[in-house]
């Protein structure tokens, strides 16, 4: 028997639309929520120790939710001030290069300046009229 045609063939009939897994996931962990709640309730143990147990579970359940929250809220944090720090550097760094490219645009004009000065003086300058007045 071919397999790979099998297989091919199979695959060819599904369609290939996006799957919402979700629900499936809430799901799974509702039903591991109520399968470890009526295990706790069915052990052979006495009712008081069960709820202390239930208890004790709750609470610890609880640590770890808020210990969770706390961790979250730290990273958040902490990146909020990498972010504003990082924003900082980039603005210096900015202002740093706009104020190193006016300076050497400045420098430029000048130097444009003093060259068409030197020109001028040179143009007004001539000799023709130089032999002339002597």
């Amino acid at each position: 028997m071919n397999y790979k045609k099998l297989m091919a063939n199979r695959f060819a009939g599904m369609s290939h639309r996006p799957v919402d897994t979700s629900t499936a996931v809430i799901g799974l962990l509702a039903g591991l929520a109520v399968g470890a709640v009526l295990g706790v309730l069915f052990a052979p143990d006495s009712g008081k120790k069960t709820r202390e147990r239930i208890s004790d579970k709750a609470l610890d359940l609880t640590d770890n939710i808020k210990d969770g929250y706390h961790s979250v809220k730290e990273r958040m944090s902490s990146g909020k001030d990498e972010l504003a720090h990082l924003k900082d550097r980039v603005v210096d760094n900015v202002k740093n290069k706009a104020a190193a490219v006016s300076q050497e645009f400045k420098e430029f004009k000048e130097t444009e300046r003093q060259k068409s000065r030197s020109a001028a003086q040179d143009s007004a300058y001539d000799p023709d009229n130089a032999i002339q007045d002597i």
